[in-house]
């Protein structure tokens, strides 16, 4: 295979664009909602490798956390400890790998390994995307990030492992989650990015070009079965992703992106 005709089926916009539309769907608020990763995902289907990088995360620990300082440690330990690349789009194993190693990882990468990381530690957690029509080139196309839901809130919190933030409304303590997020920007309620990693600085700029634009359009990412993606992902690792992607979708396993309805 030609290298121009790998990176077609590999990285073609087009291709990305069809299979944008064959997996998108409008959903209920309720239905979103009621959604769970742990529900498809369980501990005991989770790789070894993440139990053994869990216990870097909270090495030393003494004391109970709460859900958010959980889902806050794994995410500044992961920031810390991975300086980030080019996108991996490989089973959940090789791509913690391979980011540890500093051979790469995108906000997708971060989303789909921190998933993981969530399950172990008992927090529910699920991935969102973000469709942006930014005339940016550096953000155009989309962003993922994680919610998770935290037991001393009551609530989903939207949170950002990529780029170390949450979001607030200005006269409000509590992060938001993503149903409060598309509703407070659709009613022009102000909302505030709040930096949670001190050793990152907060690109005001990116932030407002991927979430605040009014063409930027949050989708909730459903049926992703971590075993199986990394089992076909592994084996078909010959194939662009593109090519795998598809066979799973032609076997009826792919993920589906759900986006609320009327947003």
């Amino acid at each position: 295979m030609s290298k121009s005709l790998y990176w077609y089926l590999r990285r073609h916009p087009l291709l990305y664009k069809i299979r944008f539309r064959l997996v998108s769907k409008n959903s209920s608020i309720d239905s979103i909602e009621s959604f769970c990763y742990n529900d498809i995902n369980k501990k005991s289907n989770i790789p070894p490798l993440f139990f053994k990088i869990n216990d870097l995360i909270f090495t030393g620990l003494i004391g109970d956390l709460t859900d958010f300082e959980k889902a806050l440690k794994i995410a500044i330990w992961l920031k810390k400890n991975i300086k980030g690349g080019p996108g991996l789009g490989k089973s959940s194993t090789t791509a913690l790998s391979k980011m540890i190693n500093g051979e790469g990882g995108v906000c997708s990468d971060f989303s789909q390994i921190y998933n993981n990381f969530c399950v172990i530690n008992n927090l529910k957690v699920k991935e969102w995307g973000m469709k942006s029509l930014s005339n940016d080139s550096t953000v155009s196309g989309g962003h993922s990030f994680n919610e998770v839901y935290c037991k001393e809130f009551q609530k989903w919190i939207m949170i950002d492992t990529a780029k170390s933030i949450v979001f607030r409304h200005i006269n409000q303590n509590i992060p938001l989650s993503t149903i409060e997020f598309i509703h407070f920007k659709k009613n022009n309620k102000e909302i505030s990015p709040s930096n949670f990693n001190s050793t990152i600085s907060i690109d005001n700029d990116t932030i407002n070009n991927i979430y605040l634009i009014s063409s930027s359009l949050p989708f909730v990412i459903t049926n992703y079965n971590n075993k199986t993606y990394d089992y076909f992902l592994d084996k078909l690792d010959f194939f662009p992703e593109s090519i795998i992607h598809g066979i799973i979708f032609l076997m009826g396993k792919s993920y589906v992106f759900e986006f609320p309805q009327n947003n």
